[in-house]
């Protein structure tokens, strides 16, 4: 019987603890993916800029379960797209469009919010994709910001790589046309 409380103590202890220490980590996160673009393509920044290309390298990721669910304008400011994975739904509305650079809001399942900028470096051809995010959840808003992180930072390698391969594929086409 002694052993039967002692081991509930610490069960009971072991738990408060944890969400404690779950509690002190950062509601925030920041992730930064820079690439290379592949040199040479005369119309590397229009393709890099244009949010459809976006939606189809995201789409590509099909062991995230990514799937499109709308778009509304998206090459303009102001149009979004909508898009559900398997923990729920994004929305991507773009806020700012220049000649080297998108910046969308996004909004994941009400809970967690985040600025995504997609900037081309013309001198250094490089694309820089840059998200800062804040989850809102309460209770483990911290932890789902750094699995959040994680998740993310994945599958926007995986995008810039699909552009820079679509990229690429494009210049051999154009290059066996000649």
């Amino acid at each position: 019987m002694q052993f039967i409380q002692t081991a509930l103590k610490v069960i009971i202890f072991s738990l408060l603890i944890s969400l404690i220490i779950v509690n002190m980590l950062p509601t925030t996160y920041r992730i930064t993916v820079s690439a290379p673009m592949p040199s040479e393509h005369m119309n590397a920044a229009p393709f890099m800029l244009s949010t459809k290309n976006w939606v189809q390298a995201f789409s590509v990721l099909q062991s995230s379960k990514i799937q499109l669910l709308s778009t509304q304008n998206a090459e303009k400011v102001g149009g979004f797209v909508a898009f559900k994975h398997s923990a729920g739904r994004v929305d991507a509305t773009l806020v700012e469009k220049q000649s080297s650079e998108l910046q969308y809001h996004l909004r994941f399942h009400e809970e967690h919010q985040a600025k995504m900028r997609i900037l081309l470096q013309q001198k250094t051809q490089n694309i820089t994709i840059t998200i800062q995010g804040e989850v809102l959840s309460p209770v483990i808003g911290g932890l789902n910001a750094l699995l959040t992180k994680h998740y993310l930072e994945k599958i926007v390698q995986t995008a810039v790589n699909e552009m820079n391969s679509q990229l690429k594929l494009q210049q051999t086409g154009h290059k066996n046309d000649n």
